[in-house]
């Protein structure tokens, strides 16, 4: 097997007249390039009737062919509470420009009514949606640069700057009122018979695996975002991670505190987009590709580990310093991406 460096700096490239020049490396190299040798297998296909996101018995064992729909969803004051979040089989927080986050919100076993406020997408997403097989894209859009690298992927686009199945919530802010139906998309998709079935992103717990020895107790830990502090607390009584942004517990749409079985924090590197914002801020590309130091916390313990995602569309795997896939608890799981130093105890 060849490996090639993660390119630092590939040359710039652009991508439509008269717009900045892009200078990320995720819309420049072939998605299925690898850039760091794997440590370790991915995990195995799902067993029947589980889902392969969460490791959960599904309901309707049908729901497991469908397609893994991923949406950007709004994270500033103003957006929240956001609806829908609470019924996400994986959340993946990312940083944008002005130091705030944005999440990118995956459904799959669960497509709730209403979900958002839908914002638009950055070059991160394609390291994210590259590895969930053609999924489902609910977007706002992107300037002219971030969208036609976008829509180059392999996805199902149903963002709002080409269908109309958007809405606008009269009870929230304008920018970010745009919600859209994530029933409604997944039929689209299937009418159109678009759309892949995601793999497993992680190996998950039984009464045969367990934590590896240098697990250690955690009760809470803080993720330092420019903008922002993201805190979790274990509750015992519920064996979930419960969240607070900016010092008050983070709640969505029904009045619920969000909460994860699993928050796994992930140390990455940033470069410049070359995209400037209106207020002058960079537009980051957050590499979640090539390899890094990361944190497991589960089951009221933390575990460090190294990340490795060999490729764009290649699933993330989190080993041990022996090179083990450490195992997760079932259930709905948070990925930090956060710049480093990311995490305070």
């Amino acid at each position: 097997m060849s490996v090639d460096p993660l390119p630092s700096s590939m040359g710039a490239v652009r991508v439509v007249s008269g717009e900045p020049t892009y200078r990320g490396v995720f819309g420049q190299i072939d998605p299925d390039r690898i850039v760091v040798a794997p440590v370790a297998l991915p995990p195995a296909p799902a067993a029947a009737g589980i889902a392969p996101l969460t490791g959960l018995p599904l309901s309707d064992p049908s729901v497991a062919a469908r397609p893994a729909l991923l949406a950007k969803i709004d994270n500033t004051g103003k957006g929240r509470p956001q609806a829908g979040i609470g019924q996400a089989d994986l959340v993946y927080e990312e940083q944008i420009e002005g130091g705030f986050t944005r999440l990118a919100a995956v459904f799959h076993s669960n497509a709730p009514d209403v979900i958002g406020p839908v914002r638009s997408g950055r070059s991160t997403d394609i390291s994210l949606l590259g590895s969930l097989n053609d999924p489902i894209f609910v977007w706002s859009g992107a300037n002219k640069v971030h969208g036609t690298l976008l829509r180059r992927q392999n996805i199902v686009d149903l963002g709002a700057a080409t269908r109309d199945e958007y809405t606008r919530a009269k009870d929230r802010p304008g920018t970010y009122d745009l919600m859209t139906d994530a029933a409604n998309m997944q039929a689209i998709a299937e009418k159109l018979g678009r759309g892949g079935t995601p793999p497993p992103h992680f190996e998950y717990r039984t009464d045969l695996i367990s934590l590896p020895a240098s697990a250690t107790p955690a009760t809470s830990f803080s993720v330092n975002f420019p903008s922002v502090t993201v805190s979790w607390e274990w509750d015992p009584s519920t064996s979930k991670w419960l969240r607070t942004q900016g010092g008050t517990p983070h709640v969505d749409a029904d009045g619920v505190q969000v909460a994860a079985a699993n928050v796994i924090v992930a140390e990455i590197d940033q470069i410049s987009t070359g995209a400037i914002d209106v207020a002058g801020s960079t537009v980051w590309e957050e590499q979640f590709l090539g390899t890094g130091r990361a944190w497991i916390f589960t089951d009221g313990q933390v575990v460090e580990v190294t990340w490795t995602k060999p490729s764009i569309n290649s699933v993330a795997t989190w080993t041990t310093a022996d090179g083990v896939p450490v195992a997760i608890t079932p259930g709905v799981t948070w990925v930090e991406l956060a710049p480093s130093p990311p995490v305070r105890g």
